[in-house]
């Protein structure tokens, strides 16, 4: 079969079932190939091995059953950055990387002493957030937790293909249970957390019940490891603290950090929303 015509039947093969077939098919194609994108294009009337072929047609009948694409190739973009993803952790996703914006811009524009601040981001996976902003912020040191060991091997993995095992210490930890908050005292501390918020019942796409389901399910309102996670802020007293979350989640936590001034609700996509909360 040539490329062209692998790409054909991959694009037909998956336009019931992704909102982005063709741009699958090219992406798994390419993968399976070890080519880049743009010689699929050039190179269209080429044959593709029998193996390869075999290989890319199990491929798309795994994408067609709902598996990320992330998965099946092993890796994401994000923020202009190439990451390792696998099953245990949530797939990078373009509306995480306004929180990322928003708080390089934060930093940016707010804090003129870097050598004084530490970044914490809470919930990891992937190491998206924080890996994201040190490549955007010079000097920044950063403590990163998650609960899930699996979910740290993904991040320890990215920390180091991207530079910054000397900046970026990771810790296993149930929020902040396991981390040293005297490290943190006469700091300004910046918080981001992408952390699961998806209330129990929710309906959710057939993509997401692949990913693993720590990090998406917050109790009936969605809001409760976010309502855990506050009562374990007042003790250190953040600067500013960045969340992702639904719009109706936001009132729920202002009553959590009576402390704490709205500074901006950033939209995401449908309900999503970045909270940026600073302490008044």
């Amino acid at each position: 079969m040539l490329i062209k015509d692998a790409l054909k039947w991959g694009h037909e093969t998956l336009l019931l079932t992704s909102d982005s077939a063709r741009l699958d098919a090219e992406v798994l194609l390419a993968y399976v190939l070890k080519k880049p994108a743009s010689f699929l294009l050039s190179h269209d009337d080429s044959e593709v091995g029998f193996w390869s072929l075999w290989r890319y047609k199990r491929l798309i009948e795994r994408r067609k059953k709902g598996e990320p694409v992330a998965y099946l190739v092993g890796h994401k973009e994000f923020f202009c950055l190439d990451l390792a993803v696998n099953r245990h952790v949530l797939v990078p996703r373009p509306d995480t990387e306004i929180l990322v914006d928003c708080t390089i811009q934060y930093l940016r524009s707010q804090i003129s002493d870097l050598r004084s601040t530490v970044l914490l981001d809470i919930g990891t996976g992937s190491g998206c957030i924080p890996i994201a902003v040190c490549k955007n912020v010079e000097g920044l040191k950063v403590v990163a937790t998650d609960i899930s060991s699996k979910a740290l091997s993904v991040a320890r993995k990215n920390v180091k293909k991207h530079g910054l095992l000397r900046r970026i210490q990771l810790v296993k930890s149930d929020l902040l249970d396991n981390v040293d908050l005297g490290k943190f005292k006469g700091k300004n501390l910046i918080v981001t957390a992408n952390l699961p918020y998806i209330p129990k019942d929710f309906q959710v796409s057939p993509e997401l019940t692949y990913e693993p389901s720590i990090s998406l399910y917050g109790g009936d309102d969605g809001a409760d490891v976010y309502r855990k996670l506050t009562e374990q802020l007042k003790e250190i007293k953040p600067r500013v603290i960045f969340f992702e979350l639904f719009e109706e989640q936001i009132a729920i936590l202002k009553t959590h950090l009576p402390d704490y001034r709205l500074k901006y609700v950033e939209n995401m996509s449908g309900n999503a929303r970045v909270l940026c909360m600073e302490r008044a």
